[in-house]
């Protein structure tokens, strides 16, 4: 165990990519261990690839970039402003709605911000917002994507810990809300101190045909839940069916989808996908080694010698994941704490679809945080400001997000509600 563990750290150390380090300490434990054949190790890793919900994630992907290439995104940004663009911070108030919205179809946080930050920042630097403002608010707002269902982490979780994934989608409705609104009071407090404009209020008649022209968009999320809620489909086959209606929106609805983008489209979604797939699968060697050791019952001992307190638990847990989350990416992350953590909250009575959605939040909250977040990273190209100054910025709407954390973190009825009356 001592060479799995630091073989694991020593490939981390030589920046050798995560799907090799996860592999690389796998074989590392079969060679010391002598009497583990190999051809285990490759059992396992094609073994948690043929799992049916895990096809949801390629065709979850495919939706959304058929719908971002469909033009859907400056629809839904057209509609967010003028419903919400004549209040203080209304542009802000706008980005976080459509933010909302493009995360119930993508399911990522940086697909997110990109999309929506292209638009909307600049929109906001040209209507008097500081643009270290705008870059930390769109970087936030982003978060809702792996939270707000569809959710590609909510997909991995509930593969690695075997929980339902429509439970997961419907445990993330609320908390994906919360985030959303403490984020709309956040930019209404800075937008009265600064002093931000706000838009005209715009006629009732181009606000309705504003909601008219993205009902298709707004519809795609209502399809993807409706049909799970009511038994028509699994949330595999809800991904299919938004692929089918993604590309049919797109070419006959906005008109934007052709057969000349579609390729681009198709090798961007199989890159994605890929690279999702492929860590998915070299970490089921070592998800499979950490139960053997069992690791996760050496784990609950040493906890239960330091507190029997599972709200103190909680609370060790989130600062351990918070601070994984700085260095490594939502994804990889996730599949190395999940087959260690989901037996603990097990043991201690905590529901599993309420610390699948606890640890999901805590490690998406690392793509914003400072100085290595990926989210950050993409929306300093997309804004054109430094690291370092929007490092500086975002530390306000993290702390608005870390409250939302302990809030849904102590309050499991925010994300078993839902899953207890539909399911």
């Amino acid at each position: 165990m001592i060479v799995f563990v630091s073989s694991f750290i020593a490939l981390l150390c030589i920046s050798a990519p995560i799907i090799v380090a996860l592999g690389g300490c796998s074989l590392a434990y079969a060679l010391i261990v002598g009497n583990m054949p190999l051809t285990t190790l490759i059992q396992t890793t094609f073994g948690g690839l043929a799992t049916f919900p895990l096809l949801a994630i390629p065709l979850f992907m495919l939706a959304g970039n058929l719908m971002n290439a469909g033009g859907m995104t400056p629809v839904l940004i057209d509609f967010a402003r003028l419903l919400l663009g004549h209040i203080r911070g209304g542009l802000g108030h706008a980005t976080i709605v459509a933010c909302a919205v493009f995360a119930a179809i993508s399911g990522a946080a940086v697909a997110t911000a990109v999309a929506i930050g292209v638009v909307m920042i600049p929109a906001m630097h040209k209507s008097g917002y500081d643009d270290d403002v705008a870059a930390a608010l769109t970087c936030t707002a982003s978060c809702m994507g792996p939270i707000i269902p569809p959710s590609i982490p909510f997909i991995i979780y509930g593969v690695a810990a075997n929980v339902s994934i429509g439970a997961l989608f419907l445990g993330g409705v609320f908390p994906g809300i919360l985030l959303g609104l403490s984020l709309m009071i956040y930019v209404y407090y800075v937008a009265s101190r600064r002093n931000y404009p706000k838009d005209p209020r715009v006629p009732v008649k181009d606000t309705l045909v504003a909601t008219w022209k993205a009902l298709p968009a707004l519809f795609m999320p209502i399809l993807i839940m409706g049909g799970i809620l009511s038994g028509m489909f699994t949330p595999t086959e809800a991904a299919g069916i938004s692929v089918i209606y993604a590309a049919c929106v797109g070419a006959f609805v906005y008109r934007r989808l052709t057969l000349r983008n579609l390729p681009d489209v198709l090798l961007k979604a199989g890159l994605e996908s890929g690279m999702v797939m492929m860590l998915i699968a070299m970490s089921e060697p070592f998800a499979w080694i950490v139960a053997v050791d069992q690791i996760p019952q050496v784990l609950i001992e040493w906890i239960s010698s330091l507190t029997t307190s599972p709200w103190v638990i909680l609370l060790m847990i989130n600062f351990f994941l918070l601070l994984l989350g700085i260095p490594m990416e939502t994804a990889p992350a996730l599949v190395i704490v999940t087959p260690v953590l989901a037996p603990i909250a097990v043991n201690l009575g905590i529901d599993p679809v309420h610390i699948g959605i606890v640890i999901c939040l805590n490690l998406v909250l690392g793509l914003i945080t400072p100085p290595v977040g990926a989210v950050l990273f993409a929306v300093c190209g997309v804004a054109d400001i430094t690291l370092d100054r929007l490092s500086k910025a975002i530390w306000a709407p993290f702390a608005v997000s870390l409250a939302v954390l302990l809030i849904v973190t102590y309050f499991p009825w925010l994300t078993t509600f839902l899953p207890r009356v539909f399911m």
